[in-house]
């Protein structure tokens, strides 16, 4: 997505003053005159600093091998964090045995709220003393990466809190110079080739359009317990304004590459239910979907190139490579 606020001068004036008064030869002699050149700002030293690092993304967990499975690879390639897409569990009497399964990787969940986890109070409480969340939607930053756990289990039409929320976290996030990358993860997809179609098509109303032009780079979700991933793409005003819509959607895709592409005003919308719970057949292929895949695993990404550079691969739990793709942010 293209950052629209990234090049600010951002040099804190209390950094000012105390190099000021110590080392006033410094200040003079190191200090460009504004607009000479922005890579010499602290911000953007802090930039050039940062280190290549991963995250990880996957939900409809259940509680089995295939769970223990995708946990133990995840490890393998050591996450400093990892976001879910909802369902930690499905039908049963207690969350206890996500719990006790989970414990390997914890400390570095920041899960989203699913309609399996949401169905029972008491799991419903369980899941959210287990996790520490004070609402079951927020939003959380590593390092230049922000995130928004949305949860579509809660009120989220315009006018809720839940949307307020959404909407004026993104209105700071995208002038933060700091963040480069913005995700959404939450439970239903707003693109469905499966599940709950006439749902995904209100949240594409309420929130898609928002997103584009807060910069949102993905949103990432499950429900549908398979893998997909679209092109980069645009809300398509006209189709959802129609009164004669078809069966399936009609976004518009704006970079036909299959794997590598340059800064986009378009969003990637991932589905990725593949954590551990029984697998859907893919059904429907779509012409706005570069893979659909019936596979267990996870999504890794990794933050490249001074946190320039998203990849995202996704790994099965048997062994393969099912996608690979490349966001260019400059």
């Amino acid at each position: 997505m293209i950052r629209k606020n990234n090049n600010q001068l951002f040099i804190p004036i209390a950094f000012i003053i105390l190099i000021s008064v110590f080392f006033p030869t410094f200040l003079v002699n190191n200090t460009p005159a504004f607009g000479e050149d922005g890579n010499n700002s602290m911000l953007q030293d802090a930039k050039l600093a940062l280190t290549d690092y991963n995250f990880i993304a996957t939900g409809d967990w259940y509680c089995n091998e295939e769970t223990k499975k995708t946990i133990k690879n995840i490890l393998a390639v050591h996450p400093e964090l990892i976001i879910t897409t909802g369902d930690q569990v499905k039908e049963s009497p207690s969350a206890q045995c996500w719990m006790d399964m989970s414990k390997p990787i914890h400390d570095k969940l920041k899960i989203a709220i699913g309609n399996h986890d949401a169905e029972f109070a008491n799991i419903y409480k369980q899941i959210v003393d287990y996790h520490q969340l004070k609402s079951p939607y927020y939003s959380h930053d590593l390092k230049n990466v922000h995130f928004i756990s949305m949860s579509t289990e809660h009120p989220y039409e315009k006018g809720s809190k839940q949307y307020e929320f959404i909407k004026n976290d993104l209105e700071k996030t995208s002038n933060n110079p700091e963040i480069d990358w913005i995700v959404v993860h939450q439970h239903k997809p707003l693109y469905s080739t499966k599940q709950d179609k006439q749902e995904a098509e209100q949240l594409r109303d309420i929130y898609e359009q928002l997103f584009q032009k807060s910069d949102v780079d993905l949103v990432i979700s499950s429900h549908n317990q398979y893998y997909e991933r679209t092109y980069p793409i645009l809300y398509n005003e006209d189709y959802e304004k129609s009164t004669n819509k078809k069966a399936q959607p009609q976004p518009i895709i704006t970079d036909h590459s299959q794997s590598e592409y340059p800064p986009t005003d378009g969003i990637v919308f991932l589905t990725v239910g593949t954590a551990g719970d029984e697998l859907d057949p893919v059904k429907e292929i779509h012409d706005f979907y570069v893979v659909q895949a019936s596979k267990f695993g996870f999504l890794n990404i990794e933050i490249e190139n001074k946190g320039k550079t998203l990849v995202g691969t996704f790994h099965s739990n048997d062994g393969d490579i099912i996608d690979h793709f490349k966001l260019n942010e400059t």
